[in-house]
């Protein structure tokens, strides 16, 4: 009886496939975990990138909207002569000439301008047909909020020339308060937008008092977002990152593409399948060599 459990426990063969079965176990469950740890590496690099994408978006953003800001209120107040006299005489074409290309030459990106009196009426009405309602509502607004504004994208005139609109105060000649009014394209914002993005990621400014609301965003990734430019609850749940920019109506938002991470997710269990299944016929391969042997 000891004889045939001595036999048995000495088996080679027996011993081999055991063997390969707890070598087979041990390799899988390593496998396993180098997988999850991949994966789990990969999600905290991409919010990782996400987030220092639309940091530094946002920091773009406000620098730029700052600078220009900055630019218009030393234009205005260097200026006022010209800004008083076309008060003086809205109809005088040639003044308003002459203040068009002096803008044009510090603001080559401007699309329209005008002033506004001190309850924000604009005062350039037979010149300024590119100054739309919305815009004509924000003067009015800034004029009544003694110069806060929450800057955001207007579409424009049958949904041509998006722009954005910079305000400023200056003395009119009634000693009164009025409003230098500028806008400008979006093309920069968007050119931000698209520098500061990362590969698998759509960056976006979003209105803050309109949720979801895409207010600019880089050329490609428009063709790609609702038509609408409205981002849906389920959408929205899935944005990586988002920061509010200060002096602005907008917060910098991130979106990862719809399968970045399920794509990648299955490239590393593809991976580590194939891994498994190549030292597996290793074994197979080892194990048939040794019985051959053996026998």
């Amino acid at each position: 009886m000891q004889d045939k459990v001595v036999q048995k426990i000495k088996d080679p063969r027996k011993l081999a496939t055991e063997l390969i079965f707890v070598c087979l176990v041990m390799v899988g469950l390593l496998l396993a975990w180098n997988a999850t740890t991949r994966i789990k590496n990969f999600n905290e690099s991409q919010l990782r990138l996400a987030e220092h994408s639309v940091k530094a978006a946002a920091s773009e953003v406000e620098l730029y909207i700052k600078g220009y800001q900055r630019a218009v209120d030393i234009f205005a107040e260097e200026n006022r002569f010209y800004l008083s006299n076309v008060e003086l005489w809205p109809q005088d074409m040639e003044l308003y000439s002459e203040l068009k290309d002096k803008i044009d030459r510090f603001f080559p990106d401007n699309l329209a301008f005008t002033i506004a009196g001190s309850r924000g009426e604009t005062l350039l009405e037979g010149f300024e047909g590119l100054v739309g309602k919305a815009c004509k509502s924000d003067i009015e607004a800034f004029s009544a909020n003694q110069g806060n504004h929450n800057i955001h994208k207007h579409q424009g005139l049958e949904g041509e020339w998006p722009h954005i609109d910079i305000m400023t105060l200056w003395k009119n000649t009634d000693s009164g308060i009025g409003v230098f009014f500028i806008s400008i394209k979006t093309g920069r914002l968007e050119g931000i937008l698209q520098n500061a993005e990362v590969i698998g990621h759509r960056l976006m400014l979003l209105r803050r008092d309109m949720p979801g609301k895409i207010d600019v965003t880089s050329p490609e990734n428009q063709e790609l977002l609702p038509a609408d430019g409205q981002l849906g609850p389920v959408v929205m749940q899935r944005l990586s990152y988002s920061l509010p920019i200060p002096g602005t109506g907008w917060e910098a938002a991130i979106l990862p593409h719809n399968h970045l991470y399920s794509d990648a997710h299955r490239t590393i269990l593809v991976q580590t399948f194939l891994v498994f299944i190549g030292f597996l016929i290793v074994t197979v391969i080892m194990r048939m060599i040794l019985l051959d042997a053996d026998s």
